[in-house]
C-alpha cells in the first residue's frame, strides 16, 4: 500500500518531441518543436494542485532544460518523486512510456499517472506501462484522485478508485475504466485557478499563451478535439481572461490564444476583444480561426484594435472533394474568397494545409502550391494524419492504409497511411517540393513587398531558413523516406 501525503514529491511533466520519439533524444525539426511556447496541460493541473496544497510540486517541460533538452537535475527530480505525472500527445508517445518504464524501475513504490489526448483515446495502451489513466479533461479529475491517494493509499492490486469518474487503471490482472467524467461547464472553467508558470519558463518563452474556449463549433474528420472536449463549445468568463491576460502580459513579446476556435462564439469573442481594449492589454498577437472570420468585417476589426493581426487559419485544402472528404464545412471558392477578405482587411495569414486527400492529385497540387505563394504569408503542410481517436483514423485502419503505427512520425509532417491518387513517397516528396518553393528566395521576396507586417515576415523567414533543409531531411525524415520508397 502506497500512501502519500501533502508533503510527497509530487512532479508533473511534459516532454518534447524527439527524432525517432527517443527520451532525451535530438529535438524534432519541425514550427511546433523549436518555437518556445510553454506547455498546455501542466500549468492548469500544477495551479489546481497547489491551490490545494501540495507543497513539494513541480512542473517540468522542454523549456526547464536547455535547447529544448531536460537536465540531470530534471531527470534526478522525475526518478525521486512519489507521484509522476505524464501530458502526453500522440507524437510523444514512445518517450513518455519510456520515461514511465525508467521510473518504474528506479522507484518501484511511486505512481505513474497518465493524461493528454492520446492516453485518453488509447488508455489499455498506456496501462502496459503505467498506473492509472486520466480521461478526457484533467483538472477535476486529478484533483479527486490525488487526494483519494493521500487518504487511502494506493494498492497496485486493488485500487479505491471506481468511484472517482474519467479514470482508466489496473485492477487484479484486468482494467477497469470508471464512468466518463462530465465536461466542466463555462463557470466551472471559469473558477480554475489561472496556470502556474514557473520563473524559468516565463522568462524564456517567445509567446505568452491564453485559452478562453475549449472545443470547436465544427467536427472534421480529422480532429480529436470535440472527441476530447465533447461537441459543447464552452468559453470562458471575460473577467476570467482579463485577468490571465493582466497576470501574463509580461510573458514573452507576444501573445496566442490556444482556442482551437477563437471566433467559435462570436458574441462572446466580441465581448472579450472589447474587454482587451478597454484595459489597455493590447498585445501583438495571434489566434486560430476559421475562413467564417472573413464574414465578420466587426470581428475583424476588433481583432485589429486589441493587437491581434496573426490568424492561423485551418484552410486544409482548395478543393472540393477533398475538403468533404476530411468533413470539412466549407468549400473551396468559400476558403479562397475569405482568404482574399481578411488579407485585403490588412491580416498576415499563416495557412494550414492538409495535403493528399480524396481530391489531391499531383496536377491539383501544383496549382495549391501556386495558390499558396500568391495568397499566404506562411504555410504549415500537413499529410493527413489518423490521430488515435479521430474519425480518419478509424477509417483507414478499417481500409487497411496505415502504413506505420512508429507514433513519433504522427506530427503531419511524415505521410503515414497510403493516398488514394499518389504513391506514399510521391505525397511526401510533393509535400517537401512544395514546402521549398513557397519558402524559395522568389516567393518570399514577393511575399514580403505584399506584407502587412515586414518584420514578422522577415523574422519567420529567417527562422525557417535557420531550419533549413533539416525540418524535411532530418535523420528521422530521411528513414521515413526510404521506407516509402519501399511501397508500392
Amino acid at each position: 500500500m502506497n500512501k502519500i501525503t501533502k508533503d510527497s514529491c509530487v512532479t508533473l511533466v511534459e516532454l518534447p518531441p524527439t527524432q525517432f520519439g527517443v527520451l532525451d533524444g535530438e529535438i524534432s525539426y519541425d514550427m511546433y518543436s523549436r518555437v518556445k511556447l510553454p506547455a498546455r496541460g501542466i500549468p492548469s493541473l500544477d495551479a489546481v494542485l497547489r491551490r490545494e496544497g501540495w507543497k513539494n510540486l513541480q512542473s517540468i517541460c522542454s523549456l526547464d532544460g536547455e535547447n529544448g533538452k531536460l537536465s540531470s537535475e530534471n531527470f534526478g527530480r522525475i526518478y525521486d518523486s512519489d507521484v509522476l505525472g505524464i501530458s502526453s500527445i500522440t507524437r510523444t508517445v514512445p518517450q513518455s512510456l519510456q520515461l514511465a518504464k525508467e521510473y518504474k524501475l528506479r522507484n518501484p513504490d511511486g505512481i505513474v499517472i497518465v493524461g493528454g489526448p492520446d492516453p485518453t483515446f488509447r488508455a489499455e495502451d498506456w496501462l502496459e506501462e503505467v498506473d492509472i489513466v486520466v480521461r478526457g479533461e484533467g483538472e477535476r479529475t486529478i484533483s479527486e484522485l490525488i487526494e483519494r491517494l493521500a487518504l487511502d493509499g494506493y494498492d497496485p492490486e486493488n485500487p479505491n478508485l471506481g468511484d472517482i469518474d474519467g479514470l482508466a487503471f489496473k485492477r487484479r490482472g484486468g482494467i477497469e475504466v470508471t464512468t466518463p467524467r462530465k465536461l466542466l461547464t463555462s463557470e466551472e472553467l471559469s473558477q480554475l485557478p489561472h496556470p502556474f508558470y514557473s520563473p524559468r519558463v516565463r522568462k524564456s518563452i517567445d509567446a505568452g499563451v491564453v485559452e478562453t474556449s475549449r472545443g470547436c463549433p465544427n467536427d472534421c474528420d480529422f480532429c480529436t478535439v470535440t472527441e476530447f472536449y465533447g461537441g459543447k463549445f464552452r468559453n470562458k468568463s471575460t473577467d476570467y481572461v482579463i485577468e490571465e491576460l493582466m497576470q501574463t502580459r509580461d510573458m514573452g513579446r507576444f501573445l496566442f490564444f490556444t482556442d482551437d476556435n477563437f471566433i467559435g462564439v462570436p458574441r462572446q469573442a466580441t465581448n472579450l476583444l472589447e474587454a482587451i481594449v478597454g484595459n489597455g492589454l493590447n498585445k501583438k498577437g495571434g489566434v486560430q480561426t476559421t475562413v467564417k472570420l472573413a464574414e465578420r468585417p466587426d470581428l475583424m476589426a476588433l481583432l485589429q484594435k486589441a493587437g491581434i493581426n496573426l490568424l492561423c487559419v485551418g484552410i486544409e485544402s482548395i478543393n472540393d472533394a477533398t475538403l468533404k472528404g476530411y468533413g470539412k464545412p466549407y468549400t473551396a471558392q468559400q476558403n479562397m474568397q475569405a482568404i482574399k477578405t481578411l488579407k485585403k482587411a490588412g491580416f498576415w495569414i499563416h495557412g494550414m494545409m492538409m495535403l493528399g486527400g480524396e481530391g489531391d492529385t499531383p496536377e491539383t497540387l501544383k496549382e495549391t502550391s501556386r495558390w499558396l505563394s500568391r495568397n499566404l504569408d506562411t504555410v504549415q503542410l500537413f499529410a493527413a494524419t489518423p490521430i488515435p481517436g479521430s474519425r480518419l483514423f478509424d477509417k483507414v485502419e478499417k481500409e487497411g492504409r496505415i502504413l506505420t503505427k512508429d507514433l513519433y512520425l504522427y506530427d503531419g509532417q511524415h505521410v503515414v497511411t497510403r493516398p488514394r491518387n499518389f504513391t506514399p513517397f510521391e505525397l511526401q516528396k510533393t509535400i517537401f517540393e512544395m514546402y521549398e518553393d513557397f519558402y524559395g528566395v522568389g516567393n518570399t521576396l514577393r511575399r514580403l513587398r505584399n506584407s502587412p507586417d515586414k518584420v514578422l515576415t522577415l523574422e519567420i523567414s529567417a527562422y525557417i531558413k535557420t531550419l533549413g533543409r533539416k525540418m524535411l531531411y532530418n535523420p528521422q525524415s530521411k528513414k521515413h523516406l526510404e521506407f516509402l520508397k519501399s511501397i508500392r
